[in-house]
């Protein structure tokens, strides 16, 4: 059901926001974007959203919303022809595109998710557009941009850090007006079925399985899997849900693991309409990662009652208290096994009813609500 927006005689017309996002696909930070989307109240905030890929979220995005798909990425092929003649009039198309777009629905803001938008932030710049950035990444994931990327950034007008570290790493850097805004999961999404996928696996009841889901690579600590295997004990077993990259260093991981624990480690790819009967197969939920700021996959972990274990890379410090789990050192393999040992001998005494509780404090409705705030209040 589409939305009025129009200005009612005596209203305040809603202040118009161009969302801009990279993939629009299902990672963390994109399906918060998705939920951010589907809560936001219409009567204060217009939303258009601009994408450079035709991501598979926009099959969820609310109908009411205008979205426009980058010429690279377009389904009609006559944009993606333009791109190339655009490119051979030495023309940036993704400028092209945003300036057009802005000319047409004339934003108040742009609202960039996540720093991996170079060209967004460059043309906002030269048009003195107010930039608000929802910042989801730490330092590790800067060097996925230019310096110039970062330097930009800094210009918003705005910063929301979707954890404590977060934001205080764009505090280390300058920026003073920058507001925190805890990463959300919807768990309207979360759903079980019937699926006996477990019947792909050969565990005993005497088996205690983690579950680890995200991109298998190298900032999610993929190589950590093999020193870990080696002082865990040998009834811990690691399901890991994810896309797999093709990388040496994830090569490393699944060729280590097939020689020495083929029967404790499993990638199972990247999984869609069952991913959470997957993720279920684990008592408990297991996070590697090298810098992770407030990862969702920690949040559906405790949405589905899940005691969590893993290295302090980040927000998982500020998520999970002593009845969730336990957080130690990074890359102290010995004293992670203990407590990963220790969850499994302390099972029975994790509260799943109080888990799931806690996961729920963090919900899209309330969270959307704090958003709503923050822009009132500092725009």
């Amino acid at each position: 059901m589409s939305k009025d927006f129009s200005k009612k005689e005596g209203a305040i017309a809603p202040k118009k926001i161009l969302f801009i996002t990279p993939f629009f696909g299902r990672t963390g930070s994109e399906m918060q974007l998705l939920y951010i989307l589907e809560n936001l109240n219409t009567k204060k905030f217009q939303p258009y959203l601009f994408t450079r890929n035709d991501g598979s979220l926009l099959n969820d995005l609310p109908k009411y919303i205008k979205y426009f798909i980058g010429y690279k990425k377009h389904k009609n092929y006559l944009f993606r022809l333009f791109r190339l003649l655009l490119y051979a009039v030495n023309i940036n198309p993704v400028e092209f595109q945003l300036r057009k777009i802005q000319n047409k629905v004339r934003a108040d803001y742009w609202y960039i998710n996540t720093i991996v938008n170079r060209d967004a932030y460059a043309v906002a710049v030269k048009l003195g557009i107010k930039i608000i950035s929802h910042v989801h990444e730490m330092p590790l994931y800067y060097d996925m941009v230019k310096e110039k990327t970062i330097e930009n950034l800094l210009k918003s007008d705005l910063c929301i850090g979707c954890s404590k570290v977060v934001c205080q790493n764009l505090e280390d850097m300058g920026h003073t007006n920058v507001k925190l805004l805890n990463s959300f999961v919807d768990d309207r999404v979360i759903s079980l079925s019937n699926d006996k996928i477990s019947n792909e696996f050969n565990f005993s009841a005497n088996d205690f399985i983690w579950v680890m889901a995200g991109s298998v690579n190298a900032i999610k600590g993929v190589d950590f899997v093999i020193p870990l295997l080696k002082v865990l004990k040998s009834n811990h077993k690691i399901i890991w849900i994810g896309g797999i990259e093709d990388s040496g260093t994830t090569a490393y991981a699944k060729i280590a693991g097939k020689i020495a624990f083929k029967d404790r480690l499993f990638f199972v790819g990247r999984k869609s309409t069952n991913y959470y009967d997957y993720f279920n197969l684990g008592k408990a939920f297991l996070l590697l990662s090298r810098q992770d700021s407030f990862p969702l996959v920690m949040q559906e972990a405790a949405h589905l009652g899940k005691p969590i274990a893993g290295f302090n890379s980040g927000g998982i410090e500020e998520y999970v208290n002593e009845k969730i789990g336990i957080v130690v050192n990074q890359l102290s393999f010995i004293e992670l096994a203990k407590a990963m040992e220790k969850i499994e001998k302390n099972y029975e005494s994790y509260d799943q009813g109080y888990i799931k509780q806690y996961a729920k404090s963090f919900n899209a409705s309330e969270q959307t609500l704090k958003l709503e705030s923050i822009l009132e209040q500092n725009l």
